[in-house]
C-alpha cells in the first residue's frame, strides 16, 4: 500500500501499556532482585515530544521493598528525589511510521524482608503511566445560508449532523457533531440582521481504559500522592471553521475563561461551538472545513502481583 493512504487518525488508542514476561516472575525469595520491565508503545496519532513529556512512576508496597533501580539511565530523564519516576517522550503514529514509537522501560526491584511467622507475602506493584495527549479531529461542513430552504436554486449542500464511529486516533474522541444554522443574535438598539450564525455540537467521549486528567496536572498526576478532584476530566477545545477561531462553551455556563473546556460527566459531555460574526443570508450555501482540536492529560496503569518466600534453609 502507498504509506500516503494510512490514515493514522483512526481508532481510541493512545499509549498502551504491557509487561514483559517474567518481569516480575510469579515468586521471588526475600532480598532477591528482580526485573519490573513495562514496554509503552504510542498506538495514537499525537508525539509526545519536547517540553511536553509523559511520565512513568512505579508503586511498591515500602514496608515489603528494600529498593527501586530504574535502569534506563542514559534515555530517560529520572525524576528529582524519586527513583521510581523517569519522564519520557515518544512519537506517535505518523503515514512515514505507522507504528509508531516503543519505549522499554525497567526497573530492577529488591524485595525487603516479610513477617517472621509468615511463610510468604503476596505484594502488588503498579506501573503508571501520565502523559499530554491531542485528538485532531478535520471535518467538511455545510454552512447552509437557506436555512427556510426557500430559495428555488438548488443547494450544493445541507446542514447536517456527522457521525464518527472510528475515532481519530487518541483515547478521547469527537464521536458525532451536530451542524445549526441560527438566526443571528439581535441585541437590543441594534439594527435588525439578516445574517446566520453556524454553530456545532460537539460530542465528547473518553473512550480509553484510562482517567483524563487536566494537562497541566499530568505531572503532578505521577509524581505525587494526592491531586485535587477539579483536576479529573478537563478537556480543552478548539474549533476553527475555515480559518475563523469558533467561540466554544459550555451551555450552562458563560465562557469565563478564554479556553473553551469541558468537564466530562460518565466518560462523556457536550460542548458549543459558534462563530462570532455572522453570514449574510445572501451568500449561497457552501462547504467549509472544519477543525477541532482537544488537549488534555490522561493516564493509565498496569499492576502485577508477586510472592516474596522465605528462603529454604
Amino acid at each position: 500500500t502507498n504509506n500516503s493512504d494510512i490514515n493514522v487518525r483512526v481508532g481510541f488508542a493512545g499509549l498502551t501499556l504491557e509487561l514483559l514476561k517474567n518481569a516480575p516472575p510469579q515468586k521471588v525469595f526475600e532480598g532477591d532482585i528482580f526485573p519490573f520491565v513495562i514496554k509503552i508503545k504510542n498506538n495514537g496519532a499525537y508525539s509526545i515530544k519536547d517540553d511536553k513529556r509523559a511520565v512513568v512512576s512505579l508503586i511498591v508496597e515500602k514496608d515489603y521493598t528494600r529498593n527501586v533501580q530504574l535502569l534506563n539511565e542514559g534515555k530517560l530523564e529520572i525524576a528529582e528525589g524519586k527513583s521510581s519516576t523517569a519522564y519520557f517522550t515518544i512519537l506517535g503514529k505518523t503515514q512515514i511510521d505507522p507504528k509508531g514509537g516503543e519505549e522499554i522501560i525497567s526497573y530492577n526491584v529488591q524485595t525487603g524482608k516479610i513477617d517472621p511467622q509468615s511463610e510468604f507475602h503476596s505484594s502488588t506493584i503498579i506501573g503508571t503511566v501520565c502523559y499530554p495527549y491531542e485528538t485532531v479531529l478535520g471535518a467538511t461542513v455545510c454552512v447552509d445560508t437557506d436555512i427556510t430552504n426557500l430559495r428555488p436554486v438548488k443547494k450544493v449542500c445541507n446542514a447536517q449532523d456527522l457521525i464518527f464511529a472510528n475515532g481519530q486516533g487518541a483515547p478521547v474522541a469527537i464521536t458525532k457533531i451536530e451542524t445549526r444554522m441560527l438566526p443571528f443574535d439581535i441585541t437590543a438598539g441594534s439594527p435588525p440582521t439578516n445574517d446566520i450564525r453556524p454553530q456545532f455540537l460537539l460530542y465528547v467521549e473518553n473512550k480509553g481504559s484510562g482517567l483524563v486528567i487536566r494537562e497541566e496536572s499530568v505531572t503532578d498526576f505521577c509524581t505525587k500522592s494526592n491531586t485535587e478532584h477539579g483536576n479529573y476530566n478537563i478537556v480543552y477545545v478548539e474549533a476553527y471553521l475555515s480559518d475563523k477561531k469558533l467561540v466554544c462553551q459550555l451551555d450552562s455556563e458563560p465562557n469565563t475563561d478564554e479556553l473553551g473546556h469541558i468537564k466530562l460527566k460518565d466518560k462523556k459531555d457536550i460542548i458549543r461551538c459558534y462563530q462570532e460574526e455572522g453570514i449574510p443570508r445572501t451568500y449561497d450555501p457552501y462547504t467549509s472545513p472544519l477543525k477541532i482540536v482537544l488537549k488534555y492529560g490522561y493516564t493509565q496503569s498496569i499492576s502485577a502481583n508477586y510472592f516474596i518466600m522465605k528462603p529454604v534453609n
